[in-house]
């Protein structure tokens, strides 16, 4: 057994397809997925069950999830593969061999379960040990070999348990990834290994063959011409976060509340090209971040982003089905002045800048043809100033996520820690939404400030504009 920051391994496995259910496979990489080859997610989920012992973990739950796992990596065979980077820089794929395995790590922890599970600042440092680290790469008749994933199931005795990944995020989007995938897991899991249910909707759809490229254009090498800068060991580079001087929290937008931040945002702009609760969550985070930044003396330029990713499989042409596994989102960039943002009207100016954006990246004409060509101008756009980017989405339903140990007790998105960044979940209770942060401590102690207040006064707002007395169909 290895012992680490509190945490000591208790088991390390490699874990299979079952034995001849899995052929060799190689699944090319799509301009989606060629996007995100440099980027790798990391997130832990933590459920709450004081009734399950070491004993029972060792016997029982450990035994569980290996099975449970290999049966979902019969469907999900990706997870089990490598990246592959043939000689001469040529643009990688995904590759799976008979006996090719997913990084397996069982063990326990003695930091405090409820404290972890908090929605108060704590240390981003407190987490680490609960993420498993990438295998490293090898090379391979010249050819780089880089695992895909790696799993951790941590339990707290008497307290909880936590499963954590991290994964090279060239093999799929958050959809895939825990929509898909991780909810097959777990529920494999909760039915004791039956996998009956694994049929239909449920079965991942692999087919690239249906991605048209009507102009010619050779996505996949545009978007690769974009990334020539990074070098090969840069892609191929661990992604395990290191000490940061950072701290995180967790923020909850009520239902109630995201329908008066709607009023006050249609209450000023009675037509907006798109609103939604995640468009007016975001735009108030941001502008309180934004504030909370400059009260700290943090010099932005003028010009501020925000980048959050949009799903395209429905709108693909043809659409993809929504099982399809792999990466198709595009990013949507929102701009704004740093002034307006800290302003007395930010939120406002921030939900709209955000919902334009979005309602651009969908309806513009040019599809997605045009946003890939716009992908080198916006990143080099992004680059400048102050960019904060938006992870996850409510749509995940992580709160869902059942291995049979009761409900979710909470998640932390830990790939916030390596950049500006915030995470948007659904929340605990139905209708709600939660927002993590990670930031440096003074950044964090203005934020919490400006957000409470920010909410506290959002009645009185609503009211003095008269926004109470206005009507939508929908809102």
């Amino acid at each position: 057994m290895e012992s680490d920051n509190m945490v000591t391994v208790l088991q390390h496995c490699q874990v299979s397809p079952p034995p001849g259910t899995t052929s060799e496979k190689s699944l090319p990489l799509t301009f989606f997925d060629l996007r995100m080859i440099a980027s790798s997610a990391k997130h832990l989920f933590f459920f709450e069950c004081t009734s399950i012992s070491k004993n029972q973990f060792l016997e029982s739950i450990i035994p569980s999830l290996k099975h449970s796992l290999s049966l979902s990596l019969k469907y999900y065979y990706p997870f089990a593969g490598n990246l592959i980077f043939p000689p001469n820089s040529g643009k990688p794929e995904i590759r799976y061999l008979e006996r090719d395995s997913a990084s397996l790590i069982f063990a326990e922890s003695s930091s405090d379960f409820i404290h972890l599970t908090g929605k108060q600042t704590r240390n981003t440092t407190e987490f680490l040990s609960l993420l498993p680290q990438l295998p490293p790469e090898s090379m391979s008749h010249d050819t780089l070999v880089v695992p895909i994933s790696s799993f951790q199931v941590t339990l707290f005795p008497d307290s909880g348990i936590c499963v954590g990944f991290h994964l090279r995020h060239a093999i799929g989007d958050g959809h895939s990834v825990v929509k898909s995938f991780f909810k097959t897991w777990a529920s494999i899991t909760k039915a004791g290994g039956d996998a009956t249910f694994l049929s239909g909707e449920f079965v991942p759809y692999y087919d690239r063959t249906r991605f048209r490229d009507p102009e010619g254009l050779e996505f996949e090498t545009i978007v690769w011409n974009v990334l020539e800068k990074i070098t090969k060991e840069e892609w191929s580079r661990p992604h395990h976060p290191k000490p940061n001087n950072k701290v995180r929290a967790t923020f909850v937008i009520s239902h109630a509340t995201a329908q008066q931040l709607k009023k006050l945002v249609l209450g000023r702009y009675p037509f907006p090209s798109h609103i939604s609760t995640f468009t007016v969550t975001c735009g108030y985070v941001w502008s309180c971040l934004a504030k909370a930044r400059a009260a700290c003396g943090e010099d932005d330029n003028e010009m501020v982003h925000f980048l959050t990713e949009v799903d395209w499989r429905t709108r693909m042409d043809p659409p993809l089905p929504a099982t399809y596994f792999g990466n198709c989102v595009l990013p949507s960039l929102a701009c704004a002045k740093k002034a307006q943002l800290t302003g007395s009207d930010g939120f406002v100016i921030g939900a709209k800048s955000i919902g334009d954006a979005i309602h651009k990246s969908l309806h513009h004409t040019g599809g997605v043809s045009k946003t890939v060509k716009n992908l080198a101008r916006e990143r080099e756009a992004a680059s400048k100033g102050w960019l904060l980017e938006c992870f996850s989405s409510p749509k995940f339903k992580m709160y869902d996520i059942d291995f049979g140990w009761g409900r979710l007790k909470t998640n932390e998105e830990l790939s916030i820690d390596d950049c500006e960044a915030i995470a948007v979940g659904d929340g605990q209770n139905e209708g709600e939404t939660e927002i993590i942060l990670s930031s440096p401590k003074p950044v964090m102690d203005a934020f919490v400030s400006i957000f409470s207040l920010g909410l506290q006064t959002l009645d009185e707002e609503v009211k003095k504009l008269g926004a109470n007395n206005f009507t939508r169909s929908k809102i």
